[in-house]
């Protein structure tokens, strides 16, 4: 994580404290943390976070990754269509939020090359031809495309997807 305020993400657990987070924009994504995220832990979901250096178990930031599926055709390249199975095997990355006092840091991003390193390490294990988004608003699909993701509008007005292989290439590019 580029910032030293912040600890290294790590799974959610009982000891997160998550009352105080506070995004600032979409409540939906607060509520979601504090309501969903334990419920879903492990079972359809599995969640990390980012908690503040100085108050180790406050959650300052997180994602959630599951696995998703998609119609072959509505995939929006015929690479992406080509020999695939009808239910086309993907991941999503979902929730990705940094509470608003820790925002304008490079977290998010930071958060977001965390959970790219683990689909891409999923995806030697488990077949999967993308990683899928769905951006709460234009802001945030300006983000994930400033990232390689490209809008799929056949998956929704706000999907983006990332193929895998564009993912294994830039973590390669990366590590060179």
């Amino acid at each position: 994580m580029p910032a030293p305020e912040v600890l290294p993400p790590e799974p959610l657990g009982p000891q997160h404290q998550l009352d105080a987070f506070r995004n600032g924009r979409h409540p939906s994504l607060d509520e979601w943390l504090r309501g969903r995220a334990q419920l879903s832990e492990g079972l359809s979901a599995r969640t990390y976070v980012i908690c503040a250096a100085l108050a180790a178990n406050v959650v300052v930031g997180y994602y959630a990754i599951s696995t998703a599926a998609a119609h072959r055709a509505a995939l929006p390249s015929a690479k992406l269509r080509k020999g695939a199975p009808q239910e086309v095997p993907l991941l999503l990355i979902g929730r990705l939020a940094i509470d608003a006092a820790f925002q304008g840091r490079g977290l998010g991003a930071a958060l977001l090359a965390d959970a790219l390193r683990r689909c891409a390490a999923a995806s030697t294990i488990a077949g999967v031809r993308g990683v899928l988004v769905h951006a709460i608003d234009d802001e945030a699909a300006g983000f994930y495309q400033h990232f390689g993701f490209r809008r799929a509008p056949p998956l929704g007005e706000r999907t983006l997807l990332l193929p895998v292989e564009m993912l294994r290439e830039a973590i390669a590019a990366s590590e060179a």
